[in-house]
């Protein structure tokens, strides 16, 4: 792949054979580009490189040839900085439609263009997109490494893609079982008043999952009708996608799934009409979810099934596991615990890098053994789900296991300690808000 103005490494050029290359390519004498601001002898010793220019002289010598300071300096074509940032947009949507390879050698390549232009805002932007790559591989460790990367530069960066950075590295900790700092991080951002809608949308976006998972859904709740008066004022699409999605798992859990498909249906659309195949088909993963807590289990399957495929096709490994644990729950509720069972199978290695999902896997594979006469085996794994989302802060999923374990523990005649796990579960509660 080639860009205008494409360089393999760090332009070596020196700063006064550049003044003289750019002069004389128009057919200018010394004299005719040094006056009146400097004299010729002065130019002349600049050109050979044994006087600097002062930051005046490199201004008026921009001024003089057309350019930026900048330009000049760094030897920047005019106009790279916008072509290599549309690169990284193409790319962008490269890995969203499955071309990961493609992706990846587009953002190193302008990664090592911005570097050697100097570029930070453009080599911050191809480093988070590196991230990505990580990311849509579910290596979680890996996308982290990357985005600590891009903060180094994340100064020069727009507020768009500071908050973005954050976002993504507040989801690897909560991928990790880091709950509680990645939310701190992103409260911490939102307190700095973010200075566009933008960038104060991402965050609110990044912190509704976390919360809800963590049983803070009062705060998730705020954080959701925050988003909502801010969605009208943001410009990015994606954006605007990402925090509807988001935000349908708050309507759904305050009893508005009318409201919860609505905000499903419109993201899907916004995504869609960007190109963003990859997070268009976690849209349908979402409304499967949905779908199978309303209880249509045809529609969810299908739904699922569905997203499965698409997420699957694109590589994007996180979703499919995602999407594929979802299906599995609903094979059980349609009486196919053998299914289900190997639909987890297929997935559980990719599971245990997410910790969230490693639990809720444990204790679906829990819930299929008591289903199959194997009261023992859920036992054991329900312990194990209870023990992972505990130990993770996964308070709501933690309560959910806990009452399924003391059914069980109840069943199986261990009445006191099944009444243990019922206490453990109201302990989980207690950290919970409503």
């Amino acid at each position: 792949m080639t860009y205008r103005g494409e360089v393999t490494s760090a332009p070596a050029e020196p700063l006064g054979a550049r003044i003289r290359r750019l002069r004389t390519g128009r057919g200018w004498t010394q004299r005719e580009l040094a006056e009146p601001g400097y004299d010729r002898g002065f130019l002349a010793k600049v050109e050979t490189g044994s006087r600097p220019p002062s930051e005046e002289m490199l201004g008026y010598l921009a001024q003089r040839l057309g350019l930026t300071v900048d330009e000049l300096r760094f030897g920047r074509p005019p106009g790279v900085a916008a072509e290599l940032r549309a690169a990284l947009d193409e790319g962008y949507r490269d890995l969203e439609q499955g071309r990961i390879a493609d992706a990846e050698e587009r953002f190193a390549a302008v990664g090592k263009q911005a570097a050697g232009y100097h570029l930070d805002d453009v080599e911050c932007y191809a480093r988070f997109c590196q991230a990505e790559v990580r990311w849509q591989l579910f290596d979680v460790a890996g996308a982290q490494r990357e985005l600590e990367h891009a903060e180094e530069l994340a100064g020069a960066a727009p507020p768009w893609l500071r908050a973005m950075i954050v976002h993504r590295w507040s989801g690897c900790r909560f991928q990790s079982g880091d709950a509680g700092p990645a939310i701190a991080r992103v409260e911490a951002e939102l307190a700095t008043r973010p200075p566009d809608p933008d960038a104060e949308l991402c965050l609110l976006t990044a912190l509704i999952h976390p919360l809800m998972e963590m049983g803070g859904l009062h705060r998730a709740r705020r954080a959701a009708e925050d988003g909502r008066r801010l969605a009208r004022a943001a410009t990015r699409p994606d954006f605007v996608a990402r925090f509807h999605r988001q935000a349908s798992q708050v309507w759904h859990a305050t009893g508005r799934a009318d409201r919860a498909d609505e905000d499903l249906t419109e993201a899907c659309r916004l995504f869609a009409s960007v190109g963003f195949d990859r997070d268009a088909a976690r849209c349908r993963w979402a409304r499967g979810y949905l779908l199978r807590h309303l209880g249509r289990l045809d529609e969810a399957r299908a739904e699922l099934t569905a997203a499965r495929g698409q997420l699957a096709a694109i590589g994007a490994d996180e979703g499919f596991a995602g999407a594929t644990l979802e299906l599995a729950e609903v094979r059980l509720r349609q009486g196919a615990p053998e299914e289900a069972a190997t639909l987890v199978s297929e997935v559980r290695e990719l599971l245990t890098r997410d910790v969230e999902s490693l639990g809720e896997a444990t204790s679906l594979l829990g819930q299929i053994a008591a289903v199959q006469g194997d009261p023992e085996t859920a036992t054991r794994l329900l312990r194990q789900a209870f023990e992972i989302q505990t130990g993770a802060a996964l308070h709501g999923a933690a309560v959910s296991t806990a009452l399924r374990l003391g059914d069980t523990l109840r069943q199986r005649g261990h009445l006191d300690e099944a009444v243990e796990a019922y206490r453990r579960g109201l302990d989980s509660a207690a950290g919970t808000d409503t």
